[in-house]
């Protein structure tokens, strides 16, 4: 199946009641593992990478070899950069083949997360490409994520969502109601009343980012409100390293066995959650409502 234009992609899960995952990639294995993924549950899928990688990779090598696995995956897939930092990151990420970008100015004040936001998508509109802005901040918890995004939680207000939507032209919106970057401490509190009144005041997909670690429960109640896309590393890292050290244990086996047994990780996983996010099996029935990308 081919590359498919992530605002169909979304706006088909959100119409439909479902939610895609948008899974971070630090390499070729993750890549190929979150595509194996998705294919075994039979769902589109995102494949993600966040600016605040980079410095772990070489971002175009793996953005091309992401391309080719995606053009022969057999689901549909979209090739995402997450957490840009401004209009020269969305411009690089285009150039060399993410078809949907977000810029993240969660951080700024109102006006000039408006204007940075705006910026961006009057120029990845000119390229066909879909933004995602974000609204509202969603913090980190602990250890790089704390690093990445520090500062304290501050709610999507409904009102600005709705003036924030019109204002910047973007087609999707990552909202805080109470995820956090990183591993949760505690019960994880969703403030869903929230989430359903930026849903009825903005006609966009919505988006979560902190999807690590909520329950089966939790997701649907979601998707049941507006999230259309869920951002989810920090439980794939987590299971990458575990599976990678087991494996390592025995010298004998040698490092394509902790390759091996990182990709099987990670691929269980992405299938396991795009069932419980309700994409599971969707395959077939949202390619033909995509545009090739």
């Amino acid at each position: 199946m081919p590359l498919v234009d992530l605002k169909d992609m979304l706006r088909h899960a959100r119409a439909h009641g479902y939610a895609v995952g948008a899974y971070g990639a630090v390499g070729s294995n993750f890549v190929a593992a979150i595509v194996a993924g998705a294919e075994a549950a039979h769902a589109p899928v995102i494949v993600s990478f966040a600016e605040s990688h980079f410095a772990h990779y070489d971002f175009p090598a793996l953005i091309a070899a992401a391309q080719s696995t995606a053009r022969r995956a057999r689901v549909p897939v979209a090739l995402f950069l997450d957490h840009g930092s401004g209009m020269d990151s969305a411009v690089a990420a285009i150039r060399h083949g993410c078809n949907g970008v977000m810029v993240d100015a969660s951080h700024l004040p109102f006006d000039d997360n408006v204007a940075a936001t705006r910026a961006v998508a009057d120029m990845a509109h000119g390229a066909g490409v879909p933004v995602e802005g974000a609204l509202g901040y969603v913090p980190g918890v602990e250890g790089e994520d704390a690093e990445r995004h520090p500062g304290e939680m501050r709610p999507t207000s409904p009102g600005e969502a709705a003036i924030y939507v019109d204002a910047t032209g973007v087609d999707f919106l990552a909202v805080s109601v109470g995820t956090v970057h990183g591993r949760l401490r505690g019960e994880p509190r969703l403030d869903l009343d929230r989430l359903a009144a930026i849903a009825d005041a903005v006609g966009v997909p919505l988006v979560i980012h902190g999807g690590t670690g909520l329950s089966d429960e939790q997701y649907g109640a979601l998707t049941a409100r507006g999230v259309a896309k869920i951002n989810y590393y920090t439980a794939l890292s987590d299971l990458a390293a575990a599976a990678a050290s087991n494996a390592l244990a025995d010298v004998e086996a040698g490092y394509t066995a902790a390759i091996d047994a990182l990709r099987a990780a990670v691929a269980d996983e992405v299938a396991r959650t795009c069932a419980v996010f309700g994409a599971a099996g969707r395959a077939d029935a949202l390619l033909p409502a995509c545009r090739h990308a």
